[in-house]
Protein backbone atom coordinates (compact mmCIF):
# COMPACT_ATOMS: atom_id res chain seq x y z
CA UNK A 1 0.00 0.00 0.00
CA UNK A 2 1.38 3.37 -1.04
CA UNK A 3 -1.41 5.54 0.36
CA UNK A 4 -4.81 5.45 2.01
CA UNK A 5 -5.99 8.76 0.53
CA UNK A 6 -6.28 7.81 -3.14
CA UNK A 7 -6.95 11.32 -4.46
CA UNK A 8 -3.52 12.78 -3.83
CA UNK A 9 -0.77 14.55 -5.73
CA UNK A 10 1.56 11.54 -5.61
CA UNK A 11 -0.92 9.21 -7.31
CA UNK A 12 0.30 9.03 -10.89
CA UNK A 13 -3.18 8.08 -12.11
CA UNK A 14 -3.88 11.80 -12.00
CA UNK A 15 -2.19 11.73 -15.40
CA UNK A 16 -5.51 10.63 -16.88
CA UNK A 17 -6.75 14.13 -16.13
CA UNK A 18 -4.37 15.14 -18.95
CA UNK A 19 -6.20 12.92 -21.44
CA UNK A 20 -6.81 15.78 -23.87
CA UNK A 21 -3.13 16.73 -23.69
CA UNK A 22 -2.19 13.12 -24.38
CA UNK A 23 -4.45 13.06 -27.46
CA UNK A 24 -3.00 16.30 -28.80
CA UNK A 25 0.55 15.13 -28.15
CA UNK A 26 -0.11 11.94 -30.13
CA UNK A 27 -1.72 13.90 -32.96
CA UNK A 28 1.33 16.15 -33.03
CA UNK A 29 3.69 13.17 -33.01
CA UNK A 30 1.77 11.90 -36.05
CA UNK A 31 2.30 15.13 -37.98
CA UNK A 32 -0.11 17.73 -36.63
CA UNK A 33 1.42 21.20 -36.29
CA UNK A 34 -0.20 21.95 -32.94
CA UNK A 35 1.42 20.98 -29.66
CA UNK A 36 -0.40 22.36 -26.60
CA UNK A 37 1.58 24.33 -24.03
CA UNK A 38 2.89 22.23 -21.17
CA UNK A 39 0.71 21.83 -18.10
CA UNK A 40 3.59 22.86 -15.87
CA UNK A 41 7.04 24.40 -15.90
CA UNK A 42 9.82 23.43 -13.54
CA UNK A 43 12.66 25.92 -13.41
CA UNK A 44 15.89 26.19 -11.51
CA UNK A 45 16.71 29.74 -10.42
CA UNK A 46 20.23 28.89 -9.24
CA UNK A 47 22.68 26.02 -9.59
CA UNK A 48 24.27 26.28 -6.17
CA UNK A 49 23.65 24.32 -2.99
CA UNK A 50 24.65 24.70 0.63
CA UNK A 51 24.71 20.99 1.46
CA UNK A 52 26.44 17.99 -0.13
CA UNK A 53 24.14 15.01 -0.52
CA UNK A 54 26.19 12.14 -1.96
CA UNK A 55 23.03 10.73 -3.61
CA UNK A 56 22.04 13.97 -5.33
CA UNK A 57 20.91 13.44 -8.93
CA UNK A 58 22.08 16.99 -9.64
CA UNK A 59 25.76 16.22 -9.07
CA UNK A 60 26.55 16.44 -12.76
CA UNK A 61 24.56 19.65 -12.97
CA UNK A 62 26.15 21.21 -9.87
CA UNK A 63 29.73 20.05 -9.73
CA UNK A 64 30.94 17.64 -12.37
CA UNK A 65 31.85 18.70 -15.91
CA UNK A 66 29.80 21.89 -15.67
CA UNK A 67 30.57 24.55 -18.27
CA UNK A 68 31.72 27.36 -16.01
CA UNK A 69 30.96 29.93 -18.71
CA UNK A 70 27.27 29.05 -18.52
CA UNK A 71 24.99 31.06 -16.26
CA UNK A 72 24.61 29.57 -12.80
CA UNK A 73 21.90 32.00 -11.72
CA UNK A 74 18.93 33.32 -13.67
CA UNK A 75 18.59 37.12 -13.32
CA UNK A 76 15.77 38.24 -11.05
CA UNK A 77 14.12 40.43 -13.67
CA UNK A 78 14.13 37.52 -16.10
CA UNK A 79 12.38 35.22 -13.61
CA UNK A 80 9.46 37.63 -13.34
CA UNK A 81 9.36 38.03 -17.13
CA UNK A 82 9.36 34.25 -17.45
CA UNK A 83 6.41 33.95 -15.07
CA UNK A 84 4.51 36.57 -17.08
CA UNK A 85 5.09 34.65 -20.30
CA UNK A 86 4.17 31.25 -18.85
CA UNK A 87 0.87 32.60 -17.52
CA UNK A 88 0.07 34.22 -20.87
CA UNK A 89 1.05 31.08 -22.81
CA UNK A 90 -1.43 28.95 -20.89
CA UNK A 91 0.83 27.02 -18.53
CA UNK A 92 -1.09 26.06 -15.38
CA UNK A 93 1.65 25.76 -12.77
CA UNK A 94 5.28 26.37 -11.95
CA UNK A 95 7.57 24.39 -9.70
CA UNK A 96 10.43 26.46 -8.31
CA UNK A 97 12.95 23.71 -7.89
CA UNK A 98 16.66 23.38 -7.97
CA UNK A 99 19.64 22.26 -9.74
CA UNK A 100 20.57 23.30 -6.24
CA UNK A 101 18.77 25.11 -3.43
CA UNK A 102 16.39 27.75 -4.86
CA UNK A 103 16.22 29.80 -1.66
CA UNK A 104 19.87 30.81 -2.22
CA UNK A 105 18.59 33.08 -4.99
CA UNK A 106 17.39 36.22 -3.20
CA UNK A 107 15.37 37.23 -6.24
CA UNK A 108 12.82 34.45 -5.80
CA UNK A 109 11.78 35.10 -2.22
CA UNK A 110 8.59 36.92 -3.31
CA UNK A 111 8.21 35.13 -6.64
CA UNK A 112 5.63 32.53 -5.48
CA UNK A 113 3.19 35.24 -4.44
CA UNK A 114 3.75 37.10 -7.70
CA UNK A 115 3.11 33.97 -9.78
CA UNK A 116 -0.08 33.18 -7.89
CA UNK A 117 -1.22 36.71 -8.65
CA UNK A 118 -0.76 35.88 -12.33
CA UNK A 119 -3.12 32.91 -12.02
CA UNK A 120 -0.52 30.15 -11.71
CA UNK A 121 -0.46 27.38 -9.13
CA UNK A 122 2.96 27.33 -7.49
CA UNK A 123 5.06 24.72 -5.72
CA UNK A 124 8.44 25.10 -4.08
CA UNK A 125 11.13 22.49 -3.43
CA UNK A 126 13.68 23.22 -0.74
CA UNK A 127 16.08 21.60 1.72
CA UNK A 128 14.58 23.96 4.36
CA UNK A 129 17.95 25.21 5.54
CA UNK A 130 17.59 28.80 4.37
CA UNK A 131 14.01 29.96 4.89
CA UNK A 132 13.85 33.62 5.86
CA UNK A 133 10.70 35.59 6.78
CA UNK A 134 10.27 37.07 3.28
CA UNK A 135 10.38 33.67 1.64
CA UNK A 136 8.20 32.10 4.34
CA UNK A 137 5.48 34.70 3.74
CA UNK A 138 5.52 33.95 0.01
CA UNK A 139 5.43 30.19 0.57
CA UNK A 140 2.04 30.59 2.22
CA UNK A 141 0.61 31.29 -1.25
CA UNK A 142 1.96 28.01 -2.70
CA UNK A 143 -0.17 24.97 -3.47
CA UNK A 144 2.49 22.79 -1.86
CA UNK A 145 6.01 23.02 -0.45
CA UNK A 146 8.29 19.98 -0.44
CA UNK A 147 11.02 19.96 2.18
CA UNK A 148 13.75 17.38 1.53
CA UNK A 149 14.99 16.36 4.96
CA UNK A 150 15.73 12.64 4.45
CA UNK A 151 16.48 12.05 8.10
CA UNK A 152 14.87 12.01 11.52
CA UNK A 153 17.96 12.68 13.59
CA UNK A 154 21.03 14.87 13.60
CA UNK A 155 23.62 12.10 13.22
CA UNK A 156 22.06 10.51 10.15
CA UNK A 157 21.46 13.91 8.61
CA UNK A 158 25.15 14.80 8.94
CA UNK A 159 26.18 11.47 7.46
CA UNK A 160 24.04 11.72 4.34
CA UNK A 161 23.90 15.49 3.84
CA UNK A 162 27.46 16.43 4.66
CA UNK A 163 26.46 19.40 6.86
CA UNK A 164 25.35 19.69 10.48
CA UNK A 165 22.12 21.58 9.79
CA UNK A 166 19.44 19.21 11.08
CA UNK A 167 18.45 21.38 14.04
CA UNK A 168 18.24 24.43 11.75
CA UNK A 169 15.96 22.54 9.38
CA UNK A 170 13.62 21.41 12.14
CA UNK A 171 13.42 24.93 13.55
CA UNK A 172 12.62 26.33 10.10
CA UNK A 173 9.87 23.75 9.59
CA UNK A 174 8.38 24.63 12.97
CA UNK A 175 8.36 28.31 12.03
CA UNK A 176 6.67 27.62 8.69
CA UNK A 177 4.00 25.53 10.38
CA UNK A 178 3.31 28.32 12.89
CA UNK A 179 3.02 30.81 10.04
CA UNK A 180 0.62 28.49 8.19
CA UNK A 181 -1.61 28.38 11.24
CA UNK A 182 -1.37 32.13 11.80
CA UNK A 183 -2.24 33.02 8.20
CA UNK A 184 -4.82 30.24 7.74
CA UNK A 185 -2.95 29.19 4.60
CA UNK A 186 -4.00 26.07 2.67
CA UNK A 187 -0.45 25.23 1.58
CA UNK A 188 0.41 21.53 1.86
CA UNK A 189 3.70 21.09 3.70
CA UNK A 190 5.46 17.86 2.79
CA UNK A 191 8.32 16.28 4.77
CA UNK A 192 10.27 14.33 2.14
CA UNK A 193 12.37 11.29 2.99
CA UNK A 194 14.51 9.66 0.31
CA UNK A 195 15.05 6.05 1.32
CA UNK A 196 18.76 5.26 1.65
CA UNK A 197 20.75 2.40 3.22
CA UNK A 198 21.75 4.81 6.00
CA UNK A 199 18.22 5.78 7.02
CA UNK A 200 16.23 2.62 6.20
CA UNK A 201 15.68 1.64 9.84
CA UNK A 202 14.42 5.06 10.91
CA UNK A 203 11.49 5.48 8.49
CA UNK A 204 8.78 5.05 11.10
CA UNK A 205 10.50 7.21 13.70
CA UNK A 206 10.91 9.95 11.09
CA UNK A 207 7.26 9.64 10.13
CA UNK A 208 6.30 10.20 13.77
CA UNK A 209 8.62 13.23 13.88
CA UNK A 210 6.98 14.68 10.77
CA UNK A 211 3.55 14.14 12.30
CA UNK A 212 4.57 15.77 15.58
CA UNK A 213 5.89 18.81 13.72
CA UNK A 214 2.49 19.35 12.10
CA UNK A 215 3.17 18.85 8.38
CA UNK A 216 0.37 17.52 6.21
CA UNK A 217 2.36 14.92 4.27
CA UNK A 218 5.17 12.48 4.92
CA UNK A 219 6.57 11.26 1.60
CA UNK A 220 9.11 8.45 1.26
CA UNK A 221 10.45 6.78 -1.88
CA UNK A 222 13.57 4.73 -2.72
CA UNK A 223 16.76 6.35 -3.95
CA UNK A 224 17.71 5.86 -7.58
CA UNK A 225 21.29 4.59 -7.41
CA UNK A 226 20.98 3.57 -11.05
CA UNK A 227 21.00 7.20 -12.11
CA UNK A 228 24.18 7.40 -14.16
CA UNK A 229 25.28 10.80 -12.88
CA UNK A 230 25.50 9.78 -9.22
CA UNK A 231 29.18 9.76 -8.32
CA UNK A 232 30.57 6.37 -7.44
CA UNK A 233 28.95 2.95 -7.59
CA UNK A 234 26.59 2.01 -4.78
CA UNK A 235 24.42 -0.97 -4.00
CA UNK A 236 20.79 -1.06 -2.99
CA UNK A 237 21.58 -2.63 0.36
CA UNK A 238 18.02 -2.63 1.65
CA UNK A 239 16.26 -4.73 4.27
CA UNK A 240 13.00 -4.94 2.31
CA UNK A 241 10.90 -6.76 4.98
CA UNK A 242 11.84 -4.16 7.59
CA UNK A 243 11.09 -1.31 5.22
CA UNK A 244 7.67 -2.68 4.27
CA UNK A 245 6.82 -3.27 7.93
CA UNK A 246 7.72 0.34 8.71
CA UNK A 247 5.64 1.53 5.76
CA UNK A 248 2.62 -0.22 7.24
CA UNK A 249 3.21 1.39 10.62
CA UNK A 250 3.52 4.80 8.97
CA UNK A 251 0.06 4.41 7.44
CA UNK A 252 -1.35 3.61 10.87
CA UNK A 253 -0.19 7.07 11.99
CA UNK A 254 -2.45 8.78 9.45
CA UNK A 255 -5.20 11.14 10.51
CA UNK A 256 -7.55 13.48 8.71
CA UNK A 257 -4.79 16.09 8.66
CA UNK A 258 -1.70 13.90 8.25
CA UNK A 259 -1.00 11.37 5.52
CA UNK A 260 1.91 9.06 4.73
CA UNK A 261 2.87 8.30 1.13
CA UNK A 262 5.20 5.32 0.69
CA UNK A 263 5.69 5.72 -3.05
CA UNK A 264 7.25 2.76 -4.84
CA UNK A 265 5.26 2.29 -8.06
CA UNK A 266 8.16 3.32 -10.31
CA UNK A 267 10.35 0.56 -8.87
CA UNK A 268 10.28 -3.23 -8.75
CA UNK A 269 9.96 -5.28 -5.56
CA UNK A 270 13.67 -4.88 -4.84
CA UNK A 271 13.46 -1.12 -5.45
CA UNK A 272 15.29 -1.24 -8.75
CA UNK A 273 14.12 1.08 -11.51
CA UNK A 274 11.63 -0.37 -13.98
CA UNK A 275 10.02 0.85 -17.19
CA UNK A 276 6.61 -0.52 -18.12
CA UNK A 277 6.42 1.38 -21.39
CA UNK A 278 8.11 1.26 -24.77
CA UNK A 279 8.18 4.87 -25.94
CA UNK A 280 8.59 8.21 -24.20
CA UNK A 281 5.66 10.41 -25.24
CA UNK A 282 4.81 12.33 -22.08
CA UNK A 283 7.63 14.87 -21.94
CA UNK A 284 5.53 17.74 -23.41
CA UNK A 285 3.41 17.63 -20.25
CA UNK A 286 5.98 19.92 -18.65
CA UNK A 287 9.00 22.00 -19.56
CA UNK A 288 12.23 22.20 -17.50
CA UNK A 289 14.14 25.49 -17.74
CA UNK A 290 17.64 25.61 -16.30
CA UNK A 291 20.05 28.30 -15.19
CA UNK A 292 21.93 28.24 -18.49
CA UNK A 293 18.83 29.81 -20.05
CA UNK A 294 17.89 26.67 -21.96
CA UNK A 295 14.95 24.30 -21.80
CA UNK A 296 15.51 20.56 -21.89
CA UNK A 297 13.29 17.76 -23.09
CA UNK A 298 13.21 15.93 -19.79
CA UNK A 299 13.73 16.86 -16.15
CA UNK A 300 15.70 13.62 -15.70
CA UNK A 301 18.38 14.72 -18.18
CA UNK A 302 19.37 18.17 -16.97
CA UNK A 303 22.25 19.84 -18.79
CA UNK A 304 22.57 16.94 -21.23
CA UNK A 305 23.23 18.56 -24.64
CA UNK A 306 21.50 15.65 -26.35
CA UNK A 307 18.22 16.71 -24.71
CA UNK A 308 18.51 20.47 -25.14
CA UNK A 309 15.33 21.80 -26.76
CA UNK A 310 16.22 25.44 -27.21
CA UNK A 311 16.97 28.77 -25.62
CA UNK A 312 14.53 30.63 -23.38
CA UNK A 313 16.87 33.51 -22.58
CA UNK A 314 16.82 36.48 -22.59
CA UNK A 315 13.30 36.51 -24.07
CA UNK A 316 11.04 33.63 -22.93
CA UNK A 317 8.89 34.14 -26.03
CA UNK A 318 11.60 32.44 -28.09
CA UNK A 319 10.17 29.21 -26.69
CA UNK A 320 7.40 29.55 -29.25
CA UNK A 321 9.97 29.32 -32.05
CA UNK A 322 10.93 25.74 -31.24
CA UNK A 323 8.15 24.31 -29.05
CA UNK A 324 6.33 21.80 -31.24
CA UNK A 325 8.91 22.07 -34.01
CA UNK A 326 10.06 19.21 -36.23
CA UNK A 327 13.26 19.11 -34.17
CA UNK A 328 11.25 18.74 -31.00
CA UNK A 329 9.24 15.85 -32.48
CA UNK A 330 12.32 14.12 -33.82
CA UNK A 331 14.08 14.35 -30.47
CA UNK A 332 11.24 12.53 -28.75
CA UNK A 333 11.25 9.79 -31.39
CA UNK A 334 14.95 9.09 -30.81
CA UNK A 335 14.68 8.53 -27.04
CA UNK A 336 15.93 5.09 -26.05
CA UNK A 337 14.04 4.21 -22.87
CA UNK A 338 16.53 1.45 -22.05
CA UNK A 339 19.18 4.11 -21.47
CA UNK A 340 17.10 5.97 -18.87
CA UNK A 341 17.10 5.43 -15.13
CA UNK A 342 14.04 6.32 -13.05
CA UNK A 343 11.57 8.14 -15.24
CA UNK A 344 9.66 10.89 -13.48
CA UNK A 345 6.87 10.60 -16.06
CA UNK A 346 6.91 6.81 -16.43
CA UNK A 347 3.28 6.35 -15.37
CA UNK A 348 2.15 8.97 -17.85
CA UNK A 349 3.95 7.10 -20.62
CA UNK A 350 2.22 3.89 -19.51
CA UNK A 351 -1.14 5.64 -19.64
CA UNK A 352 -0.57 6.94 -23.15
CA UNK A 353 0.31 3.47 -24.40
CA UNK A 354 -2.36 1.49 -22.56
CA UNK A 355 -5.27 3.89 -22.30
CA UNK A 356 -5.08 5.73 -25.61
CA UNK A 357 -3.06 3.64 -28.06
CA UNK A 358 -4.41 0.27 -26.87
CA UNK A 359 -7.70 1.47 -25.34
CA UNK A 360 -7.43 -1.12 -22.56
CA UNK A 361 -9.95 0.85 -20.48
CA UNK A 362 -12.62 0.96 -23.23
CA UNK A 363 -12.88 4.73 -22.93
CA UNK A 364 -16.06 5.06 -24.97
CA UNK A 365 -17.98 3.12 -22.33
CA UNK A 366 -18.88 5.13 -19.19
Amino acid sequence: MEWTKKYNSFNSWKGLAYYQNYREILDWMNGSKYLPPPVGCSFDPISECNISCYFCIGQEYLRNHRNEKAMRKLPTEYLYTLVDFLAEWGVKSICIAGGGEPSLHEGIWELPSYAVGKGLDVSFMTNATNINPRLADSLMDCRWVAMSVDSGDRGTYLKIKGKDLFNTVIKNIENIIKLRELTHSDVDLCFKFLLLPENQYSIYDTCKLAKSLGVQDFHVRPVDFEYKYIKGSRKLDFDIPSILEQFERCHKEETENFHAYTVTHKFDKEFHVMHNFSNCMATPIDIPILTDGNAYLCIDHKMNPEYRLGSCYPDPKTILEWWGSDKHRAMIKTIAVKNCSRCTRSSYNEQIENVILKDDMCLNFP
